[in-house]
């Protein structure tokens, strides 16, 4: 019998040898954090756009160079209100003049394929205007739009069409580019 129980014991001391004296394997982490992949920052450039102003006298809109910085993929839509607030905030060429009071707010852009729907705050309205300021005031929102591609502007006012607070406007909407206020070269 103390054969057997020797036996047995040497067949355990066998089996249980290798097992003890195995390398010390790491266990994978049971929640490894993976790494994500690092997004990479929008790339910024620099880029010239075409701003449309009055003259002094009101008798054309004339162009005013301007760069800014905007992400190298814009989306048309932000490039249109980017572009807008530059409008608003008026001229650097002493020669023009804003029709745009420069608390004026972009509250929404949308575009629809080559058509814009922008709505403005109601400061945009100047009743002080009179019908040729208000129409270079529109113009220099919609030609200066145009020079982006677009072909035609609904111009809003905290909703309602511009149409409804200046009824002297002859033009119907949507605005399109009138080139009659630009000189000829």
């Amino acid at each position: 019998m103390k054969k057997y129980i020797a036996l047995f014991l040497l067949i355990i001391l066998i089996v249980a040898l290798p097992v003890g004296c195995k390398k010390d394997e790491s266990q994978p982490d049971p929640d490894p954090i993976q790494e994500q992949p690092k997004e990479q920052p929008p790339v910024l450039v620099e880029k010239e756009i075409l701003l449309l102003y009055p003259d002094r006298d009101n008798n054309f809109l004339l162009p005013e160079f301007r760069k800014i910085t905007a992400v190298e993929e814009t989306e048309l839509e932000e490039m249109v209100e980017l572009v807008l607030e530059e409008l608003i905030k008026g001229p650097s060429n002493e020669m023009l003049k804003s029709m745009i009071d420069r608390d004026t707010e972009v509250l929404s852009v949308k575009i629809h394929g080559t058509t814009a729907t922008v709505d403005l705050s109601e400061v945009f309205i100047d009743k002080g205007h009179n019908g040729r300021e208000k129409l270079f005031q529109v113009f220099s929102v919609v030609n200066t739009l145009s020079e982006l591609g677009l072909e035609e502007v609904f111009l809003l006012v905290e909703g309602s069409p511009i149409t409804d607070h200046y009824t002297a406007l002859d033009h119907g909407m949507p605005f399109i580019r009138n080139d009659e206020l630009i000189p000829s070269k």
